[in-house]
């Protein structure tokens, strides 16, 4: 059974990169640019990972942890950040009990084995 992964990343660019990266590596992925339409699509279907960036227009990624964790407490979620303020924006995500942070850049060896020790958990 294919694992089904949330990914909420508002560069066009990135989100691709990443989807294309857990697509080759075996996993199913569902792509949103915002944090709205990202929670939308996580109440609407069974994902068993969510990855989410943090400075995201609209609905932030500490609000999508945050409803998240209200709604489905034991979804692992990884948080990627790679603003000026990251250190920070990551530590917040920490707060709301994401399950792993990621700083960005990072590359595909990085992100597959963040999700590798996410699910294993």
């Amino acid at each position: 059974m294919q694992r089904k992964i949330l990914v909420l990343e508002d560069d066009g660019a990135t989100r691709n990169i990443i989807a294309a990266v857990l697509e080759k590596a075996g996993y199913t992925v569902q792509s949103c640019a915002d944090g709205k339409e990202g929670i939308e699509s996580f109440r609407a279907r069974q994902f068993d990972l969510v990855i989410t960036d943090i400075s995201m227009p609209g609905i932030s990624g500490i609000e999508v942890i945050r409803l998240i964790r209200l709604e489905s407490p034991t979804v692992p979620i990884i948080a990627m950040s790679g603003t000026d303020r990251s250190e920070s924006f990551l530590s917040m995500a920490d707060y709301y009990t994401a399950d792993l942070t990621v700083q960005k850049p990072f590359d595909a060896a990085q992100i597959i084995a963040a999700v590798k020790k996410v699910l294993a958990a």
